[in-house]
């Protein structure tokens, strides 16, 4: 499944719990949920947001579409608060430390197809959650994925249209994923990036130097930008990475982690030498991409277990944390499903 997170709402005020119900509702339309779906995706973001606003200092709604399930979307509440010390026990009606009703994590629980959780003690919290139609998702006729993929992607403060761009193609036990950052940022950037990322769209198969070549004269006409590619191959045991320009790559695993190679320059405009890296994949191992709108200087240690959760956290919490906030920021992690 690919998880797609595009949009974000800040919740610091009252006023921002109307702002993310609306949010929700205009998600919910925009992929056909019935009038009552999107009552349901509505609920949960107000609550999500009425619970930043009561147990933290505020923090954020982000906001996407799953294509595992068309006719879903994905909200995901994160903050950098004092954690939730039993989440068992918080998810349960009536359970509150503010005075409330407690109805807030139980009404969001039973509203939403799924939801996870991943806290700690005085770092913050991130709730995803699933909101839509229950019977698509658990249909006999849609098989299991090999790969579990999500990408956070917002445009820098002020502008509408992000500078990166990301997309995932998948042929048996082998997924190919590109990231590109157009260079500055705002619409032109945007041109460049998505020129790169419908090239990676039809990569199932195609040598990275292929698709880089590729990338690069789709991008001729366009600002250019930095572009890193990368494919799992599960038969064989490995990841490939090829990398022009700043987008991070970490691969995680039970052995350690390791950042991917990247090379000097612009697709578009100026590549001087293409590179294919090869490195050990296993059951354990996680891929995270990030554009440099999110600083790469996270470690694993600093996040027990979250990489045992499903993707959408994970590039929840790191952008949670490390979103520098000047610039287009894109994460995208996968991991075998």
């Amino acid at each position: 499944m690919t998880v797609r997170i595009t949009q974000s709402v800040r919740v610091s005020d009252s006023s921002a719990v109307a702002d993310a119900r609306r949010t929700a509702t205009h998600c919910a339309e925009a992929v056909g949920l019935s009038e009552s779906l999107a009552g349901r995706a509505a609920l949960v973001a107000t609550e999500l947001a009425t619970n930043l606003l009561k147990h933290t200092d505020g923090g954020s709604l982000l906001f996407g579409s799953d294509d595992a399930n068309a006719k879903a979307i994905t909200i995901t509440s994160v903050d950098k608060g004092e954690g939730i010390a039993n989440v068992q026990v918080a998810m349960r009606d009536g359970y509150s430390t503010a005075g409330s009703q407690g109805q807030g994590l139980g009404a969001v629980n039973r509203s939403s197809i799924s939801v996870a959780v991943y806290t700690l003690a005085g770092k913050g919290t991130v709730i995803h959650c699933v909101v839509g139609d229950e019977a698509v998702q658990t249909s006999p006729l849609v098989s299991r994925p090999r790969f579990s993929v999500a990408g956070v992607g917002v445009p820098m403060k002020g502008e509408t249209a992000n500078g990166d761009a990301w997309s995932s193609a998948t042929i048996g036990d082998t997924i190919t994923i590109g990231v590109a950052d157009g260079l500055g940022h705002g619409p032109l950037a945007a041109t460049a990036s998505l020129a790169a990322a419908r090239v990676f769209a039809t990569g199932t198969e195609a040598p990275l130097e292929r698709l880089m070549q590729d990338a690069h004269g789709a991008m001729r006409s366009t600002r250019g930008a930095a572009v890193g590619i990368a494919r799992i191959l599960l038969a064989h045991g490995r990841v490939e990475f090829m990398g022009i320009g700043n987008i991070a790559g970490t691969i995680v695993s039970d052995a350690g982690s390791r950042k991917v190679v990247s090379l000097p320059g612009i697709v578009g405009l100026e590549m001087r030498k293409l590179q294919t890296f090869s490195y050990p994949w296993d059951a354990s191992s996680v891929l995270v991409l990030q554009s440099d709108g999110v600083s790469a200087s996270w470690s694993v240690p600093a996040y027990p277990g979250l990489m045992q959760h499903e993707p959408a956290a994970i590039a929840a919490v790191l952008f949670r944390d490390h979103c520098r906030g000047t610039d287009d920021a894109t994460i995208v992690v996968a991991k075998a499903s």
